[in-house]
């Protein structure tokens, strides 16, 4: 991995995980754009062995025992550290010291292993995770850059220090992304220096031409269908997707993604389809074989979050040509999209019936999401990491 420009991007997700946030797209895009990538993510702990063997720990404990791995023809290499303790919010473990010295526990050093991987000196710094703060510190650099993808502030997990820390970030980095545009003011609070407003986006060449026939498990269900993909976390409107069920009998709704809470706060309905998590890379075929996208988020109950969410499932759905239907939150209403946005569940449910029944050409939405592919985003930061305030020398 020699002769490219190189980033080190520090990431609360790992690598192959099922959620595909914008960390991992921008991440392809500086591969596709000539760099060498080491993705790391954050730690895992002995504590999450007492946790369970989800599948999720699984594929993380596998990855820091092989001591990282590669993708993307060598160009990319991602790591999971390993930490005797690593930040939580529970007694002890929401210490300052450890949010901000958990690094000093990782055996083996995830700074020696980074090192031993070619990334002793990088051309750009990349976070999404207040937690690995000290990779300021700790590895030489020419330009760093933090990226904001919500109003962390309002996730529950996310402790005091963790808030600390993200402003420390802000404020140390030569830019600051953005995804939402209502995240504008919350950036600037946070005291960063330069800021850049990057919207998530699209792989569209994976989305728009998705090939074979629909998944077995999708195939079986009756349309027709109403899909969700992606968390189902204390924001996803629960009572809303209840409501749609009992209301739409002769709908099929398919909710994929972790359904914990989903299991627990949903009315179990014959057209209620929990499919539970499915390989980022089988998305697609499920959205060509369903017939409405749906975004129910609880704005009621969590105004800070939600307001500041730019959907990734917005992109997927309409490049899919999908015709969708969400909660009516500030940053859906200023993007000018062509969708339905509802602000009560009887909107939701007359926005359904009518995504339905109505012929609707999908080429504007399929327009919309072509714009936005990831690659063009990718260009977009080089640039700006290399322009006149942000001056770095050959990063292109």
């Amino acid at each position: 991995m020699t002769g490219r420009p190189k980033i080190l991007m520090a990431c609360a997700n790992y690598w192959s995980s099922p959620f595909q946030v914008g960390s991992h797209h921008l991440a392809r895009g500086f591969v596709r754009a000539g760099w060498d990538v080491a993705f790391v993510s954050d730690p895992i702990s002995p504590l999450h062995f007492l946790g369970g063997r989800s599948d999720e720990f699984r594929e993380r404990a596998r990855i820091f025992r092989a001591g990282g791995t590669g993708d993307m023809e060598g160009h990319l290499w991602t790591y999971v550290p390993g930490a005797l303790a690593t930040p939580r919010d529970t007694p002890l473990l929401r210490s300052r010291w450890l949010h901000r010295h958990w690094s000093h526990l990782t055996i083996p050093s995830v700074a020696r292993a980074v090192r031993g991987r070619g990334f002793g000196e990088v051309d750009v710094l990349y976070f999404d995770s207040a937690i690995q703060r000290f990779w300021l510190d700790e590895i030489p650099h020419r330009r760093s850059v933090l990226r904001i993808a919500d109003r962390t502030s309002g996730f529950r997990r996310y402790t005091a220090e963790m808030r600390r820390l993200e402003a420390e970030l802000a404020a140390a980095v030569d830019l600051v992304v953005y995804a939402g545009q209502t995240l504008e003011t919350y950036v600037a609070q946070l005291g960063a220096r330069r800021a850049l407003h990057l919207p998530n986006g699209i792989d569209f060449a994976r989305y728009a031409e998705s090939e074979g026939a629909a998944p077995e498990d999708l195939a079986a269900i009756p349309r027709p269908s109403a899909i969700y993909v992606g968390a189902m976390e204390e924001w996803f409107d629960f009572k809303t997707v209840d409501v749609l069920v009992d209301a739409l009998p002769d709908v099929s709704f398919v909710l994929i993604g972790p359904d914990r809470l989903a299991r627990k706060r949903l009315t179990p309905r014959p057209n209620l389809h929990l499919l539970g998590r499915r390989p980022y890379d089988q998305i697609p075929r499920y959205l060509h074989y369903a017939d409405v996208g749906l975004i129910p988020f609880d704005i009621s109950g969590h105004p800070d979050l939600v307001n500041g969410v730019h959907p990734l499932k917005l992109y997927e759905y309409l490049a899919c040509g999908l015709p969708v239907v969400a909660t009516a939150w500030e940053e859906l209403v200023t993007l000018g999209v062509p969708l339905e946005l509802c602000r009560t569940p009887d909107e939701f449910i007359s926005a359904v019936r009518h995504a339905l029944s109505t012929p609707r050409d999908p080429a504007a939405g399929i327009r919309y999401a072509a714009a936005a592919d990831w690659q063009r985003r990718v260009e977009t930061l080089i640039e700006r990491l290399s322009s006149p305030g942000g001056e770095s020398e050959g990063l292109a």
